[in-house]
């Protein structure tokens, strides 16, 4: 079987020659790319063979498709499979027309399918264009970076056919985040609970239970947590009377393990919070697994063998290396109002007792207004106000200067136009404590200690202007730098002076910072709270 490619008029026909007669089939100019796959196979039927045969291959895409746990729900609306279905079922009898109109649907449906793996299903420019409206209306400057595959889908088509795997090609533009594979297969899980009813419903009560206590909903809530693999069975150990509805050690053990999947405070006291998350309905669960599988969708495909993974939502940091964390620690994020962005870099620098340069927005909107009620204000925090950024350059006497001019105007506010930049110290109450680490990027971002300590104790750690405050920063410059050199380390790990030391690193370091609120750790599903509400921006867009 063989195609000849010819234009005719605004439309692209296709000639099929067989048995000394011409077939044609008319495809729409929008289909162009189509006609490169048959130019690349020497205009040749690519899923049919040559006793008109389909190829297993064909099979094997659509099968794979349908087993999409992303794409599941719209997959009739995404693809014409109804038709491809039809000529397959009636695939003895078809004519070469019909043969010919299969073999390019089946090439446009695995095109767009590898299309999707690559880019995602959600369309990009709407979802920008939903954070421009908040922007817009609420000042609030959320930032997203997409990855997207760069892959020649004609070429990894080529090795599939050659090894008859269509896996070669899938799995070279899907996603490659850690135990993704994990959380796809949840979905299977969960809508085995949603087919036989769903979670059982825990009545709301404005009782606080605690364990060594009896009450009636604590036989709901066996039931509950049961059906999330939490409790091992609903059955009570004890000989207590009307025990199903004791709250024992093993039921309290149970909560702990459910309060830490959903970033709760672990502390085993059944209260509102816990309750919420119990009843959450699982079609919702559902929906936000497939939201946060989608995401994986928008990320580098190579991470790095070792790579820095900040997840937003889990106010968490963790350092790979090998496929394995080596590093974990708490982090501080952006509030609402001031959110971190979305992205990936890769870190190159590391301050060691930095100065702080205050972003002249935070010099408008905080210090201008604390200065008018206190001059005193930059002496008590050791903030100098210079000529430019460079530290050394002159410093002006501002003693006298009555900062009500500087109230709510753009003297100060305007980044290039304004006539002074603010600088702390290292040391005391500077907020960058004593270490930062660059990636330099266009959200100016980067990660640094913070001498507020106390804050990682609270369980919502949504308190910075977009920068991420690090739990433990040293523990993380001690892993890179005993990497980079291990001599010059120990030469300059007690740092006692407020001197700032500038280390480059040679071999730059792949970071990563996410926004998922549904992954699988240790083999558990975890969630958490959708803290910028882009879960509902997202369900949206994809539902």
């Amino acid at each position: 079987m063989s195609l000849k490619i010819f234009f005719l008029s605004t439309f692209l026909i296709y000639n099929l020659y067989a048995e000394n007669k011409a077939f044609e089939i008319v495809i729409s100019p929008k289909d162009k790319t189509i006609l490169k796959y048959y130019y690349h196979f020497e205009n040749k039927a690519i899923w049919i063979q040559n006793n008109n045969q389909i190829k297993d291959l064909a099979f094997d895409l659509i099968n794979k498709i349908k087993q999409d746990k992303i794409l599941k729900p719209q997959i009739n609306k995404l693809f014409k499979f109804e038709k491809i279905e039809n000529l397959l079922e009636h695939r003895d009898y078809l004519t070469k027309n019909s043969l010919i109109e299969l073999d390019i649907l089946l090439t446009k449906t695995y095109h767009e399918y590898m299309t999707y793996l690559a880019k995602g299903v959600i369309n990009w420019q709407i979802f920008l264009d939903e954070l421009k409206k908040i922007e817009e209306k609420d000042e609030i400057k959320a930032k997203w970076a997409k990855y997207e595959v760069r892959k020649n889908f004609i070429t990894l088509l080529r090795k599939a056919i050659e090894k008859q795997d269509i896996n070669l090609a899938i799995n070279e533009v899907n996603y490659t985040f850690p135990y993704a594979k994990d959380l796809e297969n949840e979905i299977k899980r969960l809508e085995e609970i949603s087919q036989s009813g769903g979670y059982i419903t825990i009545p709301e009560t404005k009782t606080i239970l605690k364990k060594g206590n009896s009450y009636p909903q604590i036989r709901q809530i066996r039931q509950r947590l049961y059906q999330s693999n939490d409790l091992d069975s609903i059955f009570c150990e004890s000989e207590i009377e009307n025990c199903l509805e004791y709250y024992d050690q093993t039921l309290f053990n149970a909560v702990i393990n459910f309060q830490k999947r959903y970033g709760l405070i672990a502390d085993g006291i059944i209260g509102e919070k816990t309750i919420e998350k119990l009843n959450t309905p699982v079609e919702e669960k559902i929906k936000t697994v497939r939201i946060n599988l989608e995401r994986m969708r928008w990320l580098p495909r190579n991470l790095g063998n070792e790579f820095i993974l900040i997840n937003i939502p889990a106010y968490k940091l963790k350092f790979y290396e090998d496929k394995e964390v080596q590093l974990k620690m708490d982090i501080i994020v952006g509030k609402k109002r001031f959110p971190t962005p979305i992205f990936s870099h890769r870190m190159s620098e590391i301050i060691v007792n930095p100065y702080w340069k205050i972003p002249q927005t935070i010099v408008k909107k905080e210090i201008i207004p604390k200065l008018v009620k206190n001059s005193d204000y930059l002496e008590n925090e050791n903030i100098n106000v210079h000529e430019n950024w460079d530290t050394n350059s002159l410093k002006f006497d501002v003693s006298n200067v009555d900062w009500n001019m500087y109230l709510d105007n753009d003297l100060i506010g305007t980044p290039k136009e304004a006539p002074m930049r603010f600088i702390q110290t290292p040391g005391g109450t500077n907020p960058l404590g004593r270490i930062k680490f660059l990636f330099p990027n266009q959200y100016s971002v980067y990660l640094h200690d913070t001498p507020e300590k106390h804050y990682f104790t609270l369980n919502e750690k949504t308190l910075s202007h977009g920068c991420i405050r690090l739990e433990r920063p040293f523990e993380l410059f001690e892993k890179i730098i005993f990497k980079e050199d291990e001599t010059s380390f120990e030469k300059n790990k007690s740092i006692k002076n407020l001197e700032e030391k500038d280390f480059k690193l040679s071999k730059k370091i792949p970071i990563h910072i996410v926004y998922l609120t549904a992954w699988v750790e240790n083999n558990k599903l975890q969630f958490r709270d959708d803290i910028y509400d882009y879960d509902k921006i997202q369900s949206r867009l994809l539902f």
